[in-house]
């Protein structure tokens, strides 16, 4: 066997070199491209030469290809081609971009940063290289970027980064600046807006639509952006968040000057602009530059920070018992109603209304001639009380509630409307005062501590603001003064112990005072109580010694009518017990009368009574009577009749014996008598004797039965009596 070998090794060598031989070419000429890689070629020589500003060669030029090898067999002319390097595909991922940077094509134009794609779709996402190449690609960072998917691009001439898409989070937006684009012109603040972008995800059409360079006055709201974020850069802010309880007070940065009197810009229509939230139509609206009058209410606004500022206040809240006093800092110059300062009291107090319920002759009338009254309205603009419209104090007033008002634009003064009270003692509150120290007349220093309480309707509200500003500038400045000063002049004109004596109309005297003076201010006192006077202690213990001897004279007088009250009450007494004597014998005579009367009104009803009675049972004895005469009669006859017809059937004899039979069987008399008497011989009827108890026994036993239904019936009245003798 291994003789056989060695015998063919010269055959064998040969062919085998051969083989490799033949596969090295082929391996040369044939190149399989995997299914998920392109295949970079290169041309050594046999073409043109590679023009100076070009890196990459298009057919038949000497150089690394832009074409690339698709996956597949592919047969190249080697060794004049051949393949440098095999890439894997491109693959950017479902969060990514492909930023692109091209190593050939046409020169950057003069001040540009980024490629404009000019090759346009002819590359197919930069997948055809030397269609980017011959249809005017330009060198550089290109503006055209990929999103995810697969791509077929040659790693030479296309470089890939790959960055993360822009994510701008809920409740945040998205600040733009870019690095390219038109320049902005002086004083401009922020790069206008640009159509077609799609939210700056196509910088190509930002830059051929006029886009310019800088901080952009468009911005992104929340959501995913395919954003070449070198062109674009973004910078994450959070949304305006006005809380509830809460305004947003806007100061825009850019936009037209405000006027030199104005203190906040006019907003234009909030509708326009979707409050604060479309920059561009703010500013095309000719928004001014500067505080805003127009405030964001409570909810989440999308705002460029670049353009506006936000700041947050509370809102104005009125509580119940209070009104809102506005002083507007916006509006017409008031002097269009008033005219200048000289004409102002006349025509202010022509229409301030009288307090409701005062009687003082118009205290508007009476203001303007009052040198106090004039020296208060006297003024300066910002004091006069004005319609809706116009700047200064206004008439209308805020009822209870809430309200998103500007303080830039009004300040809002809360005046209470419910009773308040304010006093003078030695219990004092923080916005009490001490108790008046007063001289009276016969000069004895006493201490006077009063209570006043006092309301100011809403219609005046802006009037007390107009003359004092506020509800403690009142109280300050103007309540206690002028009580102190009243109640100092009222207890100097009397002496201690009177004033203290008629303190209920020195009360009333100063109540009145006060009032009239506090008409002028449009403010309705309710009341003014003096709550204690102290006097000094030796007028205080002569005043008590003479108190007691008054009172110990008035007891003893008190005593000396009691005891001629209780004499006249004891002769009083006496006759009034005698009195009771006399009432009682007249009562008993009254009483005896009485009952005589009664008793006889009795006696004579009961004899009529007896009477009517003893007519009734006579009528019903007669009665009784002749019903029993009339049965006895009807009897006897039908007896009669009877025996008569019996006679005639059976005889006398007969029918006696069966009389007498039938009243011996009732009787339970013996029919057979004990001791029998003999008769005749002949058998006859026994004789007398016989006939004798039989006759006997039979009117017995009639009377017997005529008693017994008498007493069933009741009647044992002597009549009956009388009828049953007869009958015997």
């Amino acid at each position: 066997m291994i003789d056989t070998l060695l015998s063919s090794l010269p055959w064998l060598i040969p062919a085998v070199l051969l083989g490799v031989a033949t596969l090295f070419l082929l391996t040369r000429f044939i190149v399989n491209v995997g299914p998920t890689e392109i295949a970079i070629t290169e041309r050594r020589f046999l073409g043109k030469k590679l023009p100076a500003n070009r890196a990459f060669a298009t057919a038949g030029e000497v150089g690394i290809q832009a074409a690339y090898l698709a996956p597949g067999l592919h047969f190249i002319f080697w060794p004049v081609t051949r393949v440098i390097k095999k890439e894997p595909f491109v693959v950017i991922g479902s969060h990514q971009l492909g930023v692109i940077t091209a190593a050939d094509g046409e020169s950057m134009p003069s001040g540009r940063v980024y490629a404009e794609d000019a090759a346009g779709e002819s590359h197919g996402s930069f997948q055809d290289p030397t269609g980017f190449l011959t249809n005017g690609g330009i060198r550089g960072k290109q503006l055209r970027f990929l999103t995810n998917g697969t791509f077929k691009i040659h790693p030479y001439l296309f470089k890939v980064e790959l960055i993360n898409k822009t994510i701008v989070p809920e409740g945040s937006i998205g600040v733009v600046t870019a690095a390219d684009g038109a320049s902005l012109i002086e004083g401009q603040l922020l790069g206008q807006r640009a159509d077609g972008h799609d939210n700056f995800q196509k910088g190509e059409t930002f830059l051929k639509n006029g886009g310019q360079k800088g901080p952009q006055i468009d911005f992104l709201r929340p959501g995913t952006y395919n954003i070449f974020s070198d062109m674009f850069q973004v910078d994450v802010k959070p949304a305006v968040q006005i809380k509830e309880n809460q305004i947003g007070i806007v100061e825009a940065k850019a936009g037209e000057p405000m006027g030199k009197d104005d203190v906040v810009g006019a907003t234009p229509d909030m509708t326009l602009h979707m409050s604060y939230q479309d920059g561009q139509a703010f500013l095309n609206a000719h928004g001014k530059r500067g505080p805003q009058e127009a405030v964001l209410r409570p909810g989440t606004y999308y705002v460029n920070p670049y353009l506006f500022s936000v700041s947050m206040q509370p809102q104005t809240v009125i509580k119940q018992g209070e009104v809102g006093v506005m002083i507007s800092n916006i509006g017409k110059d008031p002097s269009e109603l008033f005219g200048d300062d000289a004409n102002f009291v006349s025509r202010e107090t022509a229409v301030v209304p009288v307090v409701p319920g005062t009687s003082v002759g118009g205290a508007a009338a009476t203001s303007a001639t009052d040198p106090d009254e004039s020296r208060l309205n006297t003024g300066v603009r910002a004091r006069h009380v004005v319609p809706t419209g116009f700047r200064g104090i206004q008439k209308e007033v805020l009822n209870p509630g809430k309200y998103n008002i500007n303080p830039l634009a009004f300040t809002v003064i809360i005046i209470p409307t419910t009773t308040r009270s304010i006093e003078w003692s030695e219990n004092q509150s923080a916005r009490d005062f001490d108790p008046f120290a007063v001289v009276s007349r016969d000069g004895f220093m006493m201490q006077v501590e009063v209570r006043c309480q006092y309301r100011i309707l809403p219609e005046n509200a802006p009037f007390v603001v107009q003359k004092l500003g506020s509800v403690e500038e009142l109280e300050k400045n103007v309540l206690h003064p002028q009580i102190d000063g009243i109640f100092r002049a009222q207890v100097s004109k009397s002496p201690a112990i009177n004033y203290q004596q008629e303190r209920a109309s020195e009360q009333l005297d100063a109540e009145n005072a006060v009032k009239q003076d506090l008409l002028k201010y449009k403010v309705e006192v309710v009341s003014v109580m003096i709550c204690n006077i102290k006097l000094p202690e030796e007028l205080m213990h002569t005043t008590q010694e003479r108190n007691l001897a008054q009172q110990r004279e008035t007891m003893y007088d008190a005593q000396e009518k009691s005891e001629k009250r209780r004499i006249e009450f004891q002769r009083t007494k006496s006759e009034a017990d005698q009195q009771e004597v006399i009432i009682k014998a007249e009562a008993g005579i009254k009483v005896a009368k009485h009952e005589a009367a009664q008793m006889e009104e009795r006696a004579k009803g009961k004899a009529a009574q007896t009477r009517i009675e003893a007519e009734a049972d006579a009528d019903k004895v007669k009665r009784v009577g002749d019903a029993e005469a009339g049965v006895i009669k009807a009897k006897g006859e039908a007896t009669a009749e009877a025996y008569t017809k019996q006679v005639e059937a059976l005889t006398p004899e007969g029918v006696t014996s069966i009389e007498v039979t039938k009243l011996l069987t009732a009787s339970g008399q013996a029919l057979v008598p004990q001791v029998v008497a003999g008769g005749d011989s002949n058998g006859g009827s026994g004789g007398g004797l016989i006939n004798l108890l039989l006759a006997d026994s039979l009117v017995r036993r009639r009377e017997e039965s005529e008693e017994r239904r008498e007493l069933k019936k009741g009647n044992t009245t002597p009549a009956a009596t009388e009828v049953g003798s007869e009958k015997k």
